[in-house]
Protein backbone atom coordinates (compact mmCIF):
# COMPACT_ATOMS: atom_id res chain seq x y z
CA UNK A 1 0.00 0.00 0.00
CA UNK A 2 0.98 3.60 -0.54
CA UNK A 3 -0.40 6.62 1.32
CA UNK A 4 -2.77 8.47 -1.00
CA UNK A 5 -3.67 11.52 1.09
CA UNK A 6 -4.66 12.51 4.62
CA UNK A 7 -8.31 13.30 5.39
CA UNK A 8 -9.72 15.20 8.35
CA UNK A 9 -13.39 15.80 9.02
CA UNK A 10 -14.49 19.38 9.73
CA UNK A 11 -17.88 20.89 10.50
CA UNK A 12 -17.18 24.32 8.97
CA UNK A 13 -15.26 24.68 5.70
CA UNK A 14 -14.75 28.42 6.09
CA UNK A 15 -13.15 27.91 9.51
CA UNK A 16 -11.11 25.00 8.14
CA UNK A 17 -9.78 27.29 5.40
CA UNK A 18 -8.77 29.89 7.99
CA UNK A 19 -7.14 27.34 10.29
CA UNK A 20 -5.25 25.17 7.81
CA UNK A 21 -4.37 27.82 5.24
CA UNK A 22 -4.04 31.05 7.21
CA UNK A 23 -2.81 29.77 10.59
CA UNK A 24 -0.86 26.64 9.57
CA UNK A 25 0.24 27.93 6.15
CA UNK A 26 -0.98 25.06 3.96
CA UNK A 27 -1.64 26.25 0.39
CA UNK A 28 -5.13 25.51 -0.96
CA UNK A 29 -5.14 23.32 -4.08
CA UNK A 30 -8.89 22.95 -4.58
CA UNK A 31 -12.24 24.01 -3.12
CA UNK A 32 -15.47 22.09 -3.65
CA UNK A 33 -18.93 22.07 -2.05
CA UNK A 34 -18.01 19.61 0.66
CA UNK A 35 -14.21 19.65 0.79
CA UNK A 36 -11.02 21.67 0.71
CA UNK A 37 -7.75 20.22 -0.50
CA UNK A 38 -4.50 21.59 0.91
CA UNK A 39 -0.92 20.94 -0.15
CA UNK A 40 0.89 19.02 2.55
CA UNK A 41 4.55 18.22 1.94
CA UNK A 42 4.67 14.90 0.12
CA UNK A 43 0.88 14.50 -0.03
CA UNK A 44 -2.39 16.39 0.36
CA UNK A 45 -4.67 17.09 3.30
CA UNK A 46 -8.37 16.86 2.49
CA UNK A 47 -10.76 18.65 4.84
CA UNK A 48 -14.12 16.95 4.31
CA UNK A 49 -17.38 18.48 5.56
CA UNK A 50 -19.14 16.63 8.40
CA UNK A 51 -22.01 17.44 10.76
CA UNK A 52 -20.44 17.35 14.25
CA UNK A 53 -17.10 18.13 15.86
CA UNK A 54 -15.08 15.39 17.55
CA UNK A 55 -14.17 15.06 21.21
CA UNK A 56 -10.60 14.79 22.43
CA UNK A 57 -11.38 12.54 25.41
CA UNK A 58 -8.43 11.02 27.26
CA UNK A 59 -5.89 12.03 24.63
CA UNK A 60 -2.91 9.76 25.11
CA UNK A 61 -4.87 6.85 26.60
CA UNK A 62 -7.44 6.30 23.83
CA UNK A 63 -6.87 4.90 20.36
CA UNK A 64 -6.67 7.57 17.67
CA UNK A 65 -4.71 8.67 14.62
CA UNK A 66 -2.47 11.71 15.04
CA UNK A 67 -0.48 13.55 12.38
CA UNK A 68 2.90 14.72 13.65
CA UNK A 69 4.56 17.72 12.01
CA UNK A 70 8.35 17.97 12.38
CA UNK A 71 9.71 21.38 13.35
CA UNK A 72 13.26 22.64 13.86
CA UNK A 73 12.58 24.23 17.27
CA UNK A 74 9.69 22.98 19.39
CA UNK A 75 9.77 26.03 21.67
CA UNK A 76 9.80 28.55 18.84
CA UNK A 77 6.97 26.85 16.93
CA UNK A 78 4.92 26.19 20.09
CA UNK A 79 4.89 29.84 21.16
CA UNK A 80 4.42 31.07 17.58
CA UNK A 81 1.33 28.87 17.20
CA UNK A 82 -0.03 29.79 20.65
CA UNK A 83 0.29 33.48 19.72
CA UNK A 84 -2.01 32.78 16.75
CA UNK A 85 -4.63 31.37 19.12
CA UNK A 86 -4.03 27.68 18.39
CA UNK A 87 -5.13 25.55 21.34
CA UNK A 88 -2.61 23.08 22.76
CA UNK A 89 -3.25 20.11 25.03
CA UNK A 90 0.08 20.81 26.77
CA UNK A 91 0.99 23.88 28.80
CA UNK A 92 4.47 23.75 27.27
CA UNK A 93 6.43 21.34 25.07
CA UNK A 94 7.06 18.00 26.78
CA UNK A 95 10.48 16.68 27.78
CA UNK A 96 10.13 14.28 24.83
CA UNK A 97 10.15 17.41 22.59
CA UNK A 98 6.57 17.39 21.30
CA UNK A 99 3.28 19.18 21.95
CA UNK A 100 -0.25 18.22 20.90
CA UNK A 101 -2.64 20.81 19.47
CA UNK A 102 -6.23 20.90 18.25
CA UNK A 103 -7.94 22.20 15.19
CA UNK A 104 -11.31 23.93 15.78
CA UNK A 105 -13.12 20.61 15.16
CA UNK A 106 -11.50 18.35 17.75
CA UNK A 107 -8.85 16.81 15.48
CA UNK A 108 -5.52 16.34 17.29
CA UNK A 109 -2.10 16.95 15.76
CA UNK A 110 1.38 17.20 17.21
CA UNK A 111 4.49 19.21 16.53
CA UNK A 112 7.79 17.51 17.34
CA UNK A 113 11.45 18.24 16.87
CA UNK A 114 13.12 16.11 14.19
CA UNK A 115 15.26 14.29 16.73
CA UNK A 116 12.36 13.47 19.10
CA UNK A 117 11.79 9.90 17.84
Amino acid sequence: MKLGYVMVFVSDLREAKRFYSTLLGMPIISEKNNQLIFQLEGTQLVAFKCEKNGQVGDYSNEARTVLVFHVDSIEKKFYEMKSKGIKFLHEKPTEARYAAFLDPFGNVFEIAEHSSI
